[in-house]
This record gives C-alpha cells, sequence and structure tokens, in this order.
C-alpha cells in the first residue's frame, strides 16, 4: 500500500470538481494481489520510540521506502483542517507514506478551524456514545501538549455548564451520559448557579448540569502541533495546493492539482462544508450553517476571568442555544449553536459580520449575563457543515472503500479531532475500532 491521499481544506475549500464514478465495490483479491496483501500484513514503526502498528489495508500493497519524486503515496488527505491534520497525523505515526493537501496554509479563518478557543466537555450531552471517544481525545491532546515542539498550551481546564430546562435536551443529555459512564456532575438549580457565578443570572426553573472536567482548546496552537507531528512523521504536507480532482484507478486512486498529478493507494476527504463536492453522486444531504462568533469585552473584567467563570452554555429561549468561553486575554467568546443561516455551498455564504448578527447576540445574553455588558471587541464568520440528526459522518464510500469521508461534525467536533483522526486510520488500514461509531455511519444519510 503505497499511501492513502487525505484531501481536505481546513474547512476551507478548493475543490473544483469530482472525478467520482459508481465503479462497483472492490472485490476479494486473489492471485498476486493476495500475496502482496499476506506480505504487506507486517510491523511498520518509521519513528523510533513509537510502538509499531500492524500494517493492513484496504489495498495492501507493498511500500516502496521512499516518495520518490513526491507524486505517490499510500494516503492522500485533502483539507488539512482540524480533522484532516488529525488524521494525516495519526497515518504517519502508523509508519504510511501520506500526502496531504490544502488549499491554504492552516490555520487560517477561512474554514471552521479557527476561533481561538473550542469547548472540550467530557460528561457529553448529545449521545452517551461520544464519551468514550472525548476521554480518548482529552489523552491525545494531552500528549501531543507535552510532545508539541515549540511547546504550546492546547488544552485548559475550567470547567463547564450547561443550563437550560431541566428536561430540555442539553441537560438530560449530560444527565444521561453522567448516569451511564458513572462520571462525576453537579446538577444544580438557579439559585445554587447563582451563588457559585454571580455573573450568570439564570432564569426560575431553569437548571445547570457542572462538567469539572470541562475546558478550553486553543484552536490554532492545536492545529499548528496536529500539523507539526504529521510532518515529523513524515507526512508531506502540500499547501496552498488545491486538489482539483480525482478518479479511481484501478485499485488505487488518481488526484489532479495545478502543480501535478498524484497517485495513492486510497484518499481520505477532510475538507469539511467542501466535502460533498468530492463525493457529489452520493448526494449526501449536508447543509452548511453560517455561524458568527463574537468577542466581548467585559464589564466585569475579573468576573469573567478563567479561574472564576467556566464554560457556560444557555438554553437562552425554548429550543434555541449560545455558548460562552472565559476572558483568555482577548475577550469572553460568545456564540449561537445552531440556527444559523443554511446554505448548499460554502462558497455562498456571507463572510461579512452584519450589524443584525452582533445585535442578536447582544439582545440573547443581556437578561442571563447582566455583568458582561455590551461592548464587542471583534467578531468573526464561522460554519458548522451538518447532517440531519446532528452526529458525525465517519465512514468509507459506499462503492469505493479506499476513499474515507471525515466530516461533517455539525459543529461539535473539533475537541474529538485527534480521536477522529484514529478512528479515520481505522478505517483506512481495515481495522474495527475500539469505539463505538455506528451512528457516524454513510448508510443513514443515503436513505
Amino acid at each position: 500500500m503505497r499511501g492513502l491521499a487525505v484531501a481536505g481544506l481546513g474547512g476551507a475549500g478548493g475543490a473544483m470538481g469530482s472525478g467520482e464514478s459508481r465503479t462497483p465495490p472492490v472485490r476479494e483479491r486473489s492471485g498476486r494481489c493476495a500475496v502482496r496483501a499476506r506480505r504487506a500484513m507486517r510491523y511498520r514503526g518509521r519513528k523510533a520510540g513509537r510502538r509499531p502498528v500492524p500494517y493492513v489495508g484496504l489495498r495492501v500493497g507493498l511500500y516502496n521506502g521512499g516518495m520518490g519524486n513526491g507524486s505517490s503515496a499510500d494516503v492522500i488527505v485533502v483539507g488539512l483542517g482540524a480533522h484532516g491534520a488529525s488524521a494525516t497525523s495519526a497515518l504517519a505515526r502508523r509508519g504510511l507514506a501520506v500526502l496531504g493537501f490544502d488549499m491554504h496554509a492552516p490555520p487560517h479563518d477561512l474554514g471552521s478551524s479557527h476561533g481561538e478557543t473550542r469547548v472540550i466537555r467530557e460528561v457529553y450531552g448529545e449521545h452517551p456514545a461520544y464519551v468514550p471517544i472525548v476521554q480518548h481525545a482529552y489523552r491525545l491532546w494531552r500528549r501531543l501538549e507535552e510532545e508539541a515542539d515549540p511547546p504550546a498550551e492546547l488544552l485548559r481546564i475550567t470547567g463547564g455548564i450547561s443550563i437550560g430546562r431541566p428536561e430540555s435536551g442539553m441537560v438530560e443529555g449530560v444527565r444521561r451520559s453522567a448516569q451511564e459512564h458513572d462520571l462525576p456532575f453537579e446538577l444544580l438549580e438557579a439559585d445554587a448557579i447563582r451563588a457559585r457565578w454571580p455573573q450568570f443570572n439564570p432564569q426560575p426553573g431553569m437548571a445547570g448540569a457542572y462538567d469539572r472536567n470541562a475546558g478550553a482548546l486553543f484552536v490554532e496552537p492545536c492545529l499548528r502541533a496536529l500539523l507539526s507531528d504529521a510532518a515529523r512523521g513524515g507526512a508531506r504536507l502540500r499547501m496552498r495546493e488545491p486538489v482539483r480532482r480525482w478518479h479511481p484507478d484501478g485499485e488505487g486512486i488518481r488526484a489532479y492539482t495545478e502543480e501535478g498529478e498524484y497517485s495513492a493507494d486510497g484518499i481520505v476527504f477532510a475538507a469539511g462544508a467542501w466535502n460533498r463536492r468530492w463525493v457529489s453522486k452520493l448526494e449526501l444531504p449536508l447543509r452548511v450553517e453560517r455561524q458568527v462568533l463574537t468577542w466581548f469585552q467585559p464589564a466585569w473584567p475579573e468576573l469573567f476571568r478563567p479561574d472564576r467563570c467556566p464554560n457556560h452554555a444557555w438554553e437562552w429561549a425554548p429550543g434555541r442555544w449560545l455558548y460562552c468561553q472565559p476572558d483568555f486575554g482577548r475577550g469572553v467568546k460568545v456564540a449561537f449553536h445552531h440556527n444559523g443561516e443554511m446554505h448548499d455551498d460554502p462558497d455562498q455564504l456571507e463572510r461579512e459580520v452584519r450589524p443584525a448578527d452582533e445585535d442578536d447576540l447582544r439582545e440573547a445574553v443581556s437578561g442571563i449575563l447582566p455583568r458582561l455588558g455590551g461592548d464587542i471587541r471583534r467578531s468573526a464568520v464561522c460554519m458548522y457543515t451538518d447532517t440531519p440528526d446532528e452526529h458525525f459522518l465517519l465512514d468509507r464510500h459506499p462503492g469505493h472503500p479506499n476513499v474515507v469521508i471525515v466530516s461533517a461534525c455539525s459543529g461539535h467536533g473539533f475537541k474529538f479531532s485527534p480521536a477522529i483522526g484514529e478512528i479515520a486510520a481505522d478505517l483506512v488500514v481495515g481495522r474495527q475500532s475500539p469505539y463505538d461509531v455506528s451512528m457516524f455511519g454513510i448508510g443513514r444519510l443515503l436513505q
């Protein structure tokens, strides 16, 4: 297996067209291919000090010992945002030759992997199946932090609380995950929330589910660390070189850029909002959601420091949520979670922040965070790539088992990135994931 190509644009597209075709699934191989597969099932570990990993693939060929002129690989990864960078890193750690492409040079602000900070939380309200995966992500972020060169803080624990109606999906979901996985959490009534955090003003009848292990990830340092780890593992990262098209080529694939032609045994599409273009014949029901991020200058700065203020998510109106993160030095981050404008084409998304965007956020927080004030230091536009059920998409192409689709993650995937990278690598090499990823399958989106 020469390598899989990972194609993705860190959420910042560059896909001009897809050579996807509906060829039959690759059949069980015999003869020379079977011999090659048996010979290739060996342990390979390129980097000293790293435990080798069994080398087993969907199309398993013999690694030729080098990248030659750089035009071939085991795997191509398209998109080097959080998930593409993680997949590239995980594949390189397993000893595969990896080529990663991005239209831009991550980190950048043209996709989904930006915005200074992201929430990470252990007691996961969306579904209990996420808990073991995010627990592994915590471990991987800490490992990456320890190995980062130059040193960088990637993760800081602040605690986190979700505040809403006791019967709301998020509050009840936190309770369910905590009970199923025996995790510590606190369920607080409105008066107890105000007593502990006087900057918060929950309405009567609200409740809060507090996760003491929640915290913040620092987005740009995280992405730099992932890309550096991939490069140290031997991955070749082709920045500002968008993949324009691809097509199956026998048991492998070919990908084309303006710089040349590349071949690989497989390809990983991690292009975020642009993923749909690469597999357009599947007609995946993915939508791009415009989200505006704002950073407020707090009127009472001492109440919003990370040592006195956890992450906090609010059901500010029935069925509508926003999230906030403490002031790490550049303001209190506030953004709505979902209910943004929906688009089919990420290139149609308006990237300028409108006055109405900021006004809507001011109005939403005015009652629940009266000591925050209304002064906004800056704003930016981000995007979610949503599935209809808001769960992830992590699976192989149904017609091409050497094509792996990573993302959409529906606005809550960044925290999982290094774990998602390992899941993607498992899909590439044909290994069963140790986690329950059944609800991330592509079949549910094709019905």
